[in-house]
């Protein structure tokens, strides 16, 4: 009985676990640039300048899983926020953010 207590207890901490450990999925992401154009934002998505329709239809088309947005420091968040969302939407299944260096 104490066994089955216990391998039950593991087995379900271990699920717990899992649903809080994310896991990289394999192959290299969709790269994205976001950043401060004036007043508004600029998005570059794989050399070209894109609104957020076009970064949905990229994003939609593509078979990549996991997507990178880069941003500099002064990007308005607006721009990262909206670039992140659009990508989800997109249906990305995990989506950083990682400041670009401005060196």
């Amino acid at each position: 009985m104490n066994r089955l207590l216990l391998a039950t207890t593991l087995a379900g901490s271990a699920a717990l676990l899992g649903s809080c450990v994310r896991t990289a999925p394999a192959g290299v992401p969709l790269v994205v640039s976001a950043k401060r154009d004036g007043e508004g934002c600029l998005i570059i998505i794989e050399g070209e300048r894109a609104s957020s329709e076009r970064l949905l239809e990229i994003g939609r088309a593509t078979n990549k899983t996991r997507a990178i947005v880069i941003y500099f420091k002064d990007t308005p968040y607006k721009c990262l926020g909206g670039a992140i969302f659009t990508l989800q939407r997109a249906g990305i299944a995990f989506v950083d953010a990682a400041m670009a260096d401005e060196d």
